[in-house]
Parts: C-alpha cells; sequence; structure tokens
C-alpha cells in the first residue's frame, strides 16, 4: 500500500515537471519565430515612399535571369515609372517574353524584350537613395528619390 502511494506521488511529480519542460520550451520557440518575423519586415520607404513634399518612388523584382545586375536595372526602371506617374509623365512599358523549345532539350529557350516609350516635356531627375533585398525571398527593392 506504502509502495502505491509513493509510486502515484512520484508519477505526479514527474507529469508536472514533463508539463513545465513543455510550457518553457514552447515558449522559447515563440520568442525565436518572432524575432525572424521582425528580421524580414519591409522598410517604411517602401509602404510611403513620398512624404514630407518628397517625391519618392520604390520599384520591385523578384528573382531575375540576370542575376543582382538584372534585378537592379529593373527595379531602377520599375522606381523611375513610380515617380513619373506622380509627376503627371506618360509612361508606356511593355514587356515582351517569348519562349520556344528544341526537341532536344526540354528546357524553353526564353527571350524577354522591353519596349518603354516616354512621351514628356520634361526630364526626370533621380537618384537611388535605398536598396533592400529581402534575405529569404530575394526580393530588390529600390528607393529613389526625385530631384
Amino acid at each position: 500500500m506504502v509502495i502505491k502511494i509513493y509510486r502515484r506521488i512520484l508519477s505526479a511529480f514527474f507529469i508536472i515537471f514533463l508539463c513545465i519542460n513543455l510550457f518553457s520550451f514552447s515558449g522559447c520557440a515563440i520568442t525565436q519565430a518572432g524575432n525572424n518575423t521582425s528580421a524580414y519586415t519591409l522598410p517604411e520607404w517602401v509602404i510611403n515612399p513620398s512624404k514630407n513634399g518628397v517625391i519618392g518612388g520604390v520599384g520591385y523584382c523578384a528573382a531575375h535571369i540576370h542575376g543582382i545586375t538584372g534585378q537592379k536595372e529593373l527595379a531602377t526602371q520599375r522606381a523611375l515609372e513610380d515617380i513619373a506617374r506622380q509627376k503627371g509623365v506618360l509612361v508606356n512599358s511593355v514587356m515582351l517574353v517569348t519562349s520556344k523549345s528544341s526537341n532536344q532539350t526540354k528546357l524553353p529557350d526564353t527571350t524577354t524584350e522591353n519596349i518603354s516609350s516616354y512621351q514628356t516635356k520634361q526630364n526626370i531627375k533621380a537618384y537611388i537613395k535605398e536598396v533592400w533585398v529581402n534575405p529569404v525571398t530575394k526580393e530588390m527593392y529600390v528607393y529613389m528619390i526625385a530631384e
């Protein structure tokens, strides 16, 4: 009879010990996840590029076939188009993507061609203020300020 009582007491302590460890480990996991997501939040200028009378534009580009150089060129072009729209400049931009596949490979050959036309009587002058790359998705954001 005394052995049964000791057994129940030990099992109760074991369950309490197990619950305490479970709660403490889950608390650590939540803290780490919170830190990781806050490190990858978008900069404030992505959402609000124009403020305090300054005209700003943001360009975005996901991973590009021509690497970081192509990614930055496309994001810069999009940021300039954003500034031009805010200044009332007419911007027409078309991207043509052509793909063909040969019988030897299963992967298609892709050709990309950008056609842009700008109808304006004023020049758009801007400089790159900041560039941010999401470390997880590798998406690039370019922030430009109009002069």
